[in-house]
């Protein structure tokens, strides 16, 4: 069987890993993917791997204290996964829109081509040029660095960037939304055996603590006798069955039949 302990950090990193390369790809390349996502997206795999680590501590603190506390605290330990789970929604649904709709991230390549050729950036342009052995956005001489030279100096490439370009863009966006989808996996399996582990002997004891539960009942299911309590059964019912056939005078007065006194004193009992 696999060992999640082990299993839950390396699968983590390897996540971690995959959005460290989109940031790094999305900055050499000049992306139109937000650097504030990217590197979201390279924390979450952190922020889940805490709370794999700090779920359990706060819960058992909580528990604790949980009679004397407010009922607010109660859900103050799941409050951090429900915020992953809100920000795994958030970053996905934004990497998402880099790869769902072409006509979308073609206008946001030619945002980004247009600012680096307006300010001149021949070296950011040469560098997406050289990546993909192209020149050009939408041809050879679109907006090609540099200076529109680049034909020119490369008589061997023959391709526009936009295509080879926009396919990376969109590998981009779908590995920083594998990732955000990843880690709300990987926290939806650690919930589901948490919550699994804490539903047996723990949750059945404090579901009796809730609900009550009688002495005699429990000594019944464990399968055991109160020896002490049977042992004042059996005495209580020798005592009982002395106390009805033998009067003594602890017990109360002794019934007897008495001569009344009526008649001849010789006749009298003795």
């Amino acid at each position: 069987m696999v060992n999640l302990a082990i299993a839950f950090p390396i699968v983590l990193l390897a996540l971690a890993a995959v959005a460290i390369y989109v940031q790094v790809t999305s900055s050499n390349l000049f992306l139109p993917i937000s650097t504030g996502t990217t590197v979201l997206t390279i924390i979450l795999p952190f922020i889940a791997a805490a709370n794999i680590f700090y779920t359990p501590l706060l819960r058992r603190l909580f528990q604790q204290r949980v009679a004397s506390s407010p009922t607010l605290l109660r859900f103050l330990p799941v409050t951090p996964p429900v915020l992953q789970a809100i920000l795994t929604v958030v970053l996905a649904t934004l990497a998402a829109e880099g790869f769902s709709s072409g006509q979308v991230i073609e206008c946001s390549l030619e945002r980004n081509w247009q600012r680096l050729w307006s300010a001149h950036d021949n070296r950011a342009i040469q560098r997406i040029q050289d990546t993909f052995d192209c020149c050009g956005l939408r041809s050879l001489v679109d907006r090609s660095a540099p200076n529109g030279r680049c034909r020119e100096l490369h008589d061997d490439r023959s391709d526009s960037c936009l295509v080879p370009w926009r396919a990376t863009m969109e590998r981009s966006a779908g590995l920083e939304f594998g990732v955000a989808v990843a880690v709300g996996i990987v926290q939806l399996i650690h919930l589901v055996l948490f919550g699994l582990r804490n539903s047996g002997s723990n949750g059945i004891a404090g579901y009796r603590r809730f609900v009550g539960s009688d002495t005699r009942e429990a000594l019944l299911e464990n399968g055991t006798v109160d020896e002490d309590d049977g042992d004042q059964i059996e005495g209580d019912g020798e005592n009982g069955r002395n106390r009805s056939n033998h009067g003594t005078p602890e017990d109360g007065a002794n019934h007897r039949l008495e001569p009344s006194g009526l008649g001849e004193e010789g006749n009298n009992w003795r």
